[in-house]
């Protein structure tokens, strides 16, 4: 491999630290938004996740390439960096993780509230009252 190639591949894995440090801040700012209730800047920070994903998995296809390309002996001197990557990387896998079991269980906590919600009510005569309920209220100090 020649060094134009070799300092690609170092150009390419600073850039993907960048872009996984980026991501991290966005979930942590995400995780403060949700839990603020801030669903405007829930949306948008959401927009900007899905563009540093995308712009991750591009740049990732290319280290990938580049990597396959490479001796063994070319790849352990970016070990470190690639340790350091990967570290980054799980922590994000992990932080996703975390926001998307708190999604789902507030899913089903909605989910629950809204089938007690719509219970249907009988008249005296046996017929459906209210088949859905008007509206639901929760409360933001929960």
């Amino acid at each position: 491999m020649t060094a134009d190639q070799i300092s690609q591949f170092e150009i390419i894995l600073g850039n993907e630290e960048v872009i996984i440090s980026n991501i991290s801040e966005i979930q942590k700012k995400l995780r403060s938004a949700v839990l603020e209730k801030n669903w405007e800047k829930l949306t948008s920070l959401i927009n900007e996740m899905n563009e540093a994903s995308d712009a991750f998995s591009r740049i990732d296809s290319e280290r990938d390439a580049l990597q396959n390309e490479m001796t063994s002996a070319e790849v352990k001197q970016f070990s470190k960096k690639l340790s350091l990557l990967r570290t980054k990387l799980a922590q994000s896998k992990i932080e996703n993780k975390v926001l998307n079991d708190y999604i789902a269980i507030t899913r089903g906590f909605i989910n629950g509230v809204i089938d007690k919600a719509s219970a249907k009510t009988y008249s005296r005569y046996g017929q459906i009252v209210q088949k859905q309920p008007v509206s639901v209220l929760v409360s933001a100090n929960l």
